[in-house]
């Protein structure tokens, strides 16, 4: 069961046990913290070895997917004639007996099921050293994919397959499953129409208290549409959990993304915890009130705030349809029965003393975990946008706008100017800058940002600006060693090239120097920090270059310690030095979707802070479907005598590539303290990346030893292979636009 991302041309799947990850904000992949790797074979391998062949009465025909469960594959049942989905999991999980429970877990779960609107299990079985189970082969489209290629579904939609759902977890809370993994991909639309809820593969029998798989400390579910109780204990989840993340799931198919879509793991986590979801009706005003209501109740923090039975729900969405004039006549399984809704439940003090221990470790996790998470100031997108496709542009109120200013050749009107750096001190606050020329043009010296300005591309045209850094030297009084500052505010560049010649005097030297606070937003551009000739080709390589960063934060003040973000959608990068460099206490949150990144040094370095009892620097990574080729590494953290408070970084890769050559480490940590401090200094979670190149996944240059760490023994099931590919290997000695 769950769902697959092999589409026909008619735009349907055929839906199997693997949940493809998100390519927005790394959200829709089933994270199992604490799981042990995954081992010599990936779920690809496995599909590679074993496509063609047979395994009891079942000749597998075709991997279609996979996830942290098994491999998946179309298959045909030589015994009865019929199409059915095998999920294989791999031999080296089959010898760790907690992941073997989980896995017949999984088929007792969906065994115990019998429902139109639930993907049904067949068999299980094992040969060869192979476990297997056979599922119903589901034809049609999961809900994300429906969604983002649909767009947001209208209210009677909406209801429709609400009502299914909320059926299917009725059918399985009566008997005593609980599924865990309520979300977008593992909700299967039809050809038909009908919902079909699949991939059972975090499914618990509610009955089993003492030997439950889950043990403590281990998150199950996904982060944006797991409930607050899962996330703290997964055992005490109930099916008032999976009505919250149905909740969310509505959220998703009405505003065309969860209601907490920003920010990395952490961030959603205490968002999920703490912060009231942004009301559907603000999205959407076309939403009855009454179905905004139940979205919300759906969504309570507490449990006992919301619908306390799926039918509960079921018998609201009747009567808000019969209201709207909705017809739901076809969403209803046979014999399928709606009782009145459950009375309100009275709680009592007493009654919350046993979730009081739970709730004070969450508070300590919470106060040590507030200042990793990045601030949430990104518009909304629209929505019947996907927030893939919108993640960290802002919204323009096309409207409202001001006609734009112009750069040109020969200036005529009041609006239009002969440079960038001319049109930007004569553009006032909000101002939309249009370059309305071809090919690259030299700037002189831009001045400082210090308010909301956008800068794009005119219809029709490809331009870029070739730009020097500053003479000054960093840190000298009045002056800066970036090509162009952003002080404060918001520059969004939209469909332009940005060249940077770093100058003779490189330690320091910048294409951008962010202020605290300031925010940097690339959408579809092209950014070449190497230096390059517009005719030469390739970037050009020095001692001096080599020093330099595109983008540079530095300071240790108390307002140093404001979030500044730096949001990338679908852009190339090219560097002869680094991409990132934060000096002192400075919060940097990189969410970063598409696109790739080609460096002859690190992605990101971190500098300690002068004071070693103030805030640490912070590096927080969100990364989605990119690609990232870094000759010296992905992060760097140096802590020194002069810098002594140690550096930190969070970051989440969310089916993207790594390369990393050998001798390089795809996490370094260098300076004077032990190795235990290093480690707690560090997060790296991943869903569904590659990693080629050197095997060292973390470097510790501390005080004590030096200790390295290959992937295997990272705590994840990472996927790498010591060979870089091949299209990865060339991005290095290849021009910028190859």
């Amino acid at each position: 069961m769950g769902s697959s991302r092999e589409q026909t041309s008619a735009g349907r799947a055929a839906v199997t046990g693997a949940a493809s990850p998100s390519l927005a904000t790394g959200a829709e992949a089933t994270v199992i913290s604490g799981q042990p790797p995954v081992g010599p074979l990936s779920m690809a391998e496995i599909g590679r070895v074993l496509e063609g062949h047979r395994l009891g009465a079942y000749q597998l025909e075709r991997f279609i997917g996979g996830g942290g469960m098994g491999a998946v594959f179309r298959a045909l049942d030589t015994t009865l004639d019929r199409i059915v989905a095998v999920k294989v999991l791999a031999r080296q999980q089959s010898a760790d007996e907690e992941m073997l429970k989980r896995f017949r877990n999984e088929a007792q779960s969906a065994a115990r099921l019998d429902h139109e609107n639930i993907g049904r299990v067949h068999a299980v079985g094992s040969e060869d050293g192979w476990h297997f189970i056979v599922f119903e082969y589901i034809e049609g489209t999961n809900l994300r994919d429906l969604v983002r290629a649909e767009g947001a579904f209208d209210t009677g939609r909406a209801i429709n397959v609400t009502i299914q759902v909320a059926d299917a977890l009725e059918h399985a809370s009566a008997r005593d499953v609980v599924h865990r993994d309520i979300k977008p991909s593992n909700i299967i639309i039809t050809p038909t129409g009908r919902a079909r809820l699949v991939d059972m593969g975090l499914a618990r029998l509610h009955v089993e208290a003492r030997d439950d798989l889950t043990s403590s400390g281990m998150t199950l579910g996904t982060f944006d549409y797991i409930s607050p109780e899962q996330a703290r204990d997964p055992r005490s989840a109930d099916v008032r959990s999976d009505l919250y993340s149905l909740g969310c799931t509505v959220f998703f198919m009405l505003a065309g993304r969860p209601p907490f879509a920003d920010g990395t793991m952490v961030q959603k986590l205490l968002q999920h915890q703490q912060e009231p979801p942004p009301s559907i009706e603000a999205l959407r005003p076309d939403v009855p009130r009454r179905f905004a209501a139940a979205i919300a109740r759906l969504m309570a923090k507490d449990p006992a705030d919301r619908y306390q039975r799926p039918t509960d729900l079921v018998a609201d969405l009747l009567g808000i349809a019969d209201e709207e004039g909705i017809d739901v006549s076809a969403s209803r399984s046979p014999g399928a029965l709606v009782v009145e809704p459950s009375p309100p439940v009275r709680r009592r003090r007493l009654a919350t003393l046993p979730w009081l221990l739970p709730v004070v470790a969450l508070g300590a996790l919470v106060a040590w975990l507030w200042w990793t998470s990045p601030a949430a100031r990104r518009k909304t997108p629209s929505p019947a946008v996907p927030s893939a496709l919108a993640v960290g542009m802002p919204a323009q109120d096309a409207a409202a706008e001001s006609p734009p200013w112009r750069v040109v050749e020969t200036p005529a009107g009041d609006r239009e100017a002969a440079s960038l750096a001319d049109a930007v001190r004569r553009a006032g606050p909000g101002a939309i800058i249009e370059l309305a020329y071809d090919g690259v043009r030299d700037e002189p010296a831009l001045p400082p940002i210090s308010g909301e300005l956008t800068v794009r591309a005119a219809p029709g045209r490809s331009p870029g600006v070739r730009l020097a850094s500053s003479a000054v030297e960093p840190g000298t009084e009045g002056g800066s060693a970036a090509a162009w500052p952003i002080a404060s505010g918001t520059l969004s560049l939209e469909r332009v090239r940005v060249v940077f010649v770093p100058g003779d005097l490189a330690a320091g030297r910048t294409l951008f120097a962010l202020g605290a606070g300031a925010t940097l937003v690339c959408e579809d551009c092209l950014l070449d920090g190497g230096g390059a000739d517009e005719t030469a080709g390739a970037p050009v390589v020095s001692a001096a270059s080599a020093a330099s960063s595109l983008i540079r934060a530095e300071g240790d003040g108390a307002d140093a310690t404001l979030r500044t973000e730096v949001r990338i959608s679908r852009t190339e990068v090219r560097g002869a030095g680094g991409f990132l460099h934060v000096v002192g206490s400075r919060h940097v949150d990189v969410i970063w979707f598409g696109g790739r990144c080609v460096l002859a040094d690190t992605f990101a370095v971190a500098e300690g802070g002068e004071r070693a009892d103030g805030p640490a620097p912070t590096v927080s990574l969100s990364l989605a479907d990119a690609a990232f080729a870094c000759r010296g590494g992905f992060v760097r953290l140096l802590d020194s005598p002069a810098r002594p408070k140690l550096p930190v970084v969070r970051a989440f890769a969310d089916a993207c590539r790594f390369a990393v050559p050998d001798g390089a480490a795809l996490l370094e940590q260098s300076g004077l303290a032990e190795p235990d401090r290093y480690r707690a200094a560090a997060e790296w979670l991943d869903a569904g990346s590659r990693y080629a190149g050197s095997s060292v996944f973390r470097r510790i240059d501390g005080a004590a030893e030096r200790v390295e760490s290959d992937y295997a023994s990272s705590g994840q099931p990472l996927l790498h292979a010591p060979e870089i590919d091949a299209d990865m290997a060339a991005w290095w000695s290849a021009g910028p636009d190859s």
